[in-house]
């Protein structure tokens, strides 16, 4: 019955908190921009065949680019050769640009861009092509044949800084504060976006890449781990990461050490994500004779503007999948974090309150049994979702408070464990609570208050939506003034227990609070009697009565003894 009228409550909850979520914050993502392709219907007929995506943000200290890219057949290796052209706008020398296939860092190839448009030694923007096998420092390629396979090749057809002109006053919004930038999240590094001032000099790096071959990038049991990319797709995924504050000491070598990119995905976030209909990017053999000039790449894959009339930003991309396959690739990719954020969400947010309601649910008889199972499988949970925490960091020294909040929770739930074992078998010897049972209550607490806070902190970390984040800050804060008020009913009914039961006449147990003492009683033989008395909940007068008088007589006994 309190399992059935718990799990009822906990499905109304969530169904309340999903309906008032969406209500009140809205179901679009925070991302740079939510068009669709949908919106461009309206485009010219020159822009039909166009894959682009931009993601606009200098004026509010954001990330800011442009990629198109084409594909034609290559014949020779059967796959296709794909042609990106990439603009990064620039203010300063300070950071850098990356853009990758498929969705996580392991095995996407990238194309990293940095450099000094103004005083630096390079004349032209640094490209940096590199890859990855886990959550690590992406790697230089050297030799594509040996990494993909014969035939496989990237190259830098051209590479530039061109003047931008300045960057522009803010907006009547802006200045009145209407538009505000929003200052760091809880585990950035940097304190606050840095926005340039109006008037401040722009340069573009201007970048034409070639991926002959592209597709073999995966092909081969040597390239399984690496991520895929196809012009065939109509749903081909992209990442995008950057940093703006990382100094190069005006030294930009391929194999530059790169520091970390912002962590949350979003608004002025450090990474995000976009998909692109591949079909509509392969041109036909027929539109160039051999391989194309490097003016006709710029020709064919110019920048389209936006107008007054139409968002150019996306042209056959989205900012989520645009096929069910590419849902399902959505859901399945990066498996590590959703397998952790899995363990440690059920854990928090199901297990650990669950087994505080159970072992004060005194309709049940083995209430006791159902606590301390429901709590084991909850750490087990706890644990093995710290093990794929780890796993994740590797070697790497814990940099957010997610991560340093996590290992403590883990070291506290291992003392838990150990006082909760302590108090049980010091209860059922003298059948009172000590220090020990109450350390064991109020850590117990603590660590899930603490672990509410990190499954909200992991959101912010993964760069989850604002819809994400406050439906589940609201299911929390409910879930608290369920337990809290499930907590303090079991207190009442305890008190008024002891009233009627003798709680003042020496029948009953109280504690320092004046609640009874309501644990399981292991069997005296240390087995589990026929009576049932193997984790009952309550103590019966009978029992309470035996007990005292078992200890007054030991007592006695220790008293003769030591005359």
């Amino acid at each position: 019955m309190v399992m059935a009228r718990l799990t009822s409550l906990l499905g109304a909850l969530l169904l309340f908190v999903s309906l008032f979520t969406q209500t009140l914050l809205g179901a679009s993502p925070t991302t740079a921009t939510t068009t669709t392709t949908d919106n461009n219907n309206n485009n010219n007929n020159n822009n039909n065949n166009k894959v682009q995506y931009c993601h606009t943000g200098l004026t509010s200290g954001a990330a800011d680019f442009c990629l198109s890219l084409f594909s034609l057949p290559n014949t020779t290796t059967s796959s296709h050769d794909i042609y990106f052209h990439l603009t990064i706008t620039r203010w300063n020398a300070n950071g850098w640009t990356a853009i990758g296939t498929g969705q996580t860092m392991a095995g996407a190839l990238m194309f990293i861009v940095y450099g000094d448009p103004v005083n630096g030694t390079e004349k032209e923007p640094v490209v940096s092509v590199r890859t990855v096998e886990g959550h690590r420092q992406p790697q230089l390629i050297d030799d594509f044949e040996t990494v993909a396979g014969k035939g496989f090749d990237v190259q830098v057809l051209a590479s530039s800084w061109k003047e931008a002109g300045t960057v522009p006053a803010p907006s009547k919004e802006e200045e009145q504060g209407k538009v505000k930038v929003k200052a760091k999240r809880h585990d950035d590094h940097d304190e606050h976006p840095i926005i340039p001032a109006a008037g401040t000099k722009t340069y573009v790096a201007d970048v034409l890449l070639a991926c002959y071959s592209c597709s073999l990038w995966s092909s081969g049991s040597s390239g399984s781990w690496r991520t895929s990319i196809s012009a065939t797709s109509a749903s081909q995924p992209f990442l995008w990461a950057w940093n703006d504050r990382q100094d190069f000491s005006g030294s930009f070598p391929r194999d530059a050490h790169l520091k970390m990119h912002r962590h949350h995905g979003s608004e002025t976030g450090g990474y995000g994500f976009f998909w692109a209909d591949m079909t509509r990017s392969v041109l036909g053999s027929s539109n160039y004779l051999g391989k194309p000039t490097v003016d006709d790449l710029l020709k064919t894959l110019a920048i389209v503007p936006n107008t007054s009339n139409n968002n150019n930003n996306l042209l056959g991309t989205s900012t989520k999948p645009l096929s069910a396959s590419g849902w399902l690739d959505k859901v399945t990719a990066n498996p590590l974090p959703k397998t952790h954020a899995f363990f440690m969400t059920v854990a928090f947010l199901i297990l650990f309150p669950l087994g505080v309601i159970l072992i004060r649910s005194s309709s049940s008889g083995n209430a006791f049994q159902r606590h301390w199972l429901v709590q084991a499988l909850a750490s087990i949970f706890t644990l093995a979702g710290a093990g794929v925490g780890l796993y994740m960091t590797g070697r790497h020294i814990p940099s957010t408070a997610h991560q340093w909040l996590g290992l403590a929770i883990t070291f506290l739930l291992v003392v838990q464990v150990i006082l909760g074992w302590r108090h049980h078998m010091d209860f059922l010897r003298i059948r009172r609570r000590t220090w020990i049972s109450h350390g064991h209550i109020w850590l117990g607490r603590w660590a899930v208050v603490a672990g509410w806070v990190n499954v909200v902190l992991g959101l912010l970390l993964s760069g989850h939506s604002r819809v994400d984040v406050w439906g589940v800050g609201i299911f929390v804060g409910m879930e608290a003034v369920v337990v809290a008020w499930w907590v303090w009913r079991a207190a009442q009914q305890r008190k008024a227990m002891a009233g009627e039961n003798g709680g003042q006449n020496g029948k009953g147990t109280m504690d320092d609070d004046g609640e009874v003492e309501s644990h399981a009683l292991m069997a005296r033989n240390g087995g589990a009697g026929a009576d049932g008395e193997y984790f009952r909940l309550s103590m019966s007068e009978d029992d309470l009565s035996s007990s005292e008088d078992e200890e007054e007589g030991k007592r006695g006994d220790g008293v003769r003894g030591g005359r």
